[in-house]
């Protein structure tokens, strides 16, 4: 399945740690680049449109062959991740060495509708979470009628396969813990010392985005469970105390 999808249009962290910034080699961070290095491809498109027409963006660094996703904000009323994905965004353009080899594919909302009225579901009320083309998948009001029924899930699972990702990242709330599918395992305690997060195995949920990526396809995927707490922090304290496992997923397998 993934030959059929090959990596295409692609072109060409600021944490308050010094022992990991260290680890990611290089100078220090410089707070005053206003634009990113001549070396960083960035691409910045809207991959698709929510039920109400409200734009799902994705953005795009890098060009190298290993391929890291990260999206937040599928359950409409999990946002802490938002602020998180545009922030690792800037921190990565300031410190291109990140990107050595790397492609990182960004989609900082995924829900749109959802996150506009605070609600988990999108506005036809099926859990977004739960549409995906698992073997797990089961129709009912709330997981939609079929696998990818909504045009939300069909813009992931185009994502998905136009960017081939090694890994996945997928952020959410409230649980406050380091979940993951597939062969995820090693990725999920790498992050999870960085965090404070307990790193622990959920399960694989009926139709849902990790039990697709990660039992269907195969592929390394993390569900990453921010606490409730999280909404209260502004967006320095967030990257500050949650900033340095986004980095991880990006350079894995390097430990930071």
């Amino acid at each position: 399945m993934w030959g059929d999808h090959g990596v295409r249009g692609r072109r060409a962290i600021f944490i308050s740690c010094a022992a990991i910034l260290a680890g990611c080699a290089g100078a220090p961070l410089r707070r005053d680049a206003a634009v990113p290095a001549p070396d960083v491809g960035r691409e910045a498109f809207v991959a698709g449109t929510s039920v109400e027409g409200r734009e799902i963006p994705c953005v795009v660094l890098g060009g190298g062959p290993d391929v890291c996703m990260i999206i937040a904000t599928i359950h409409g009323n999990e946002a802490a991740g938002t602020p998180l994905v545009h922030r690792l965004e800037r921190e990565v353009l300031i410190r291109p060495e990140l990107l050595s080899g790397r492609c990182l594919v960004l989609v900082s909302v995924a829900n749109p509708d959802g996150m506009a009225t605070n609600r988990r579901t999108n506005v036809n009320g099926v859990d977004l979470n739960r549409n995906f083309p698992a073997d797990s998948f089961r129709p009912t009001r709330r997981h939609g009628p079929r696998p990818l029924s909504e045009p939300e899930s069909r813009v992931l699972r185009d994502l998905v396969y136009r960017y081939n990702p090694d890994r996945v990242v997928s952020i959410h709330q409230p649980v406050a813990c380091v979940d993951w599918d597939g062969p995820g395992e090693g990725l999920a305690r790498a992050m999870s010392g960085l965090s404070g997060l307990q790193a622990k195995r959920i399960g694989s949920l009926p139709g849902s985005f990790g039990s697709w990526v990660g039992l269907a396809l195969g592929r390394p995927i993390i569900t990453l469970e921010l606490p409730r707490s999280a909404d209260a922090l502004d967006d320095d304290a967030s990257w500050d105390r949650y900033g340095a496992m986004l980095v991880q997923a990006l350079v894995w397998p390097r430990r930071l």
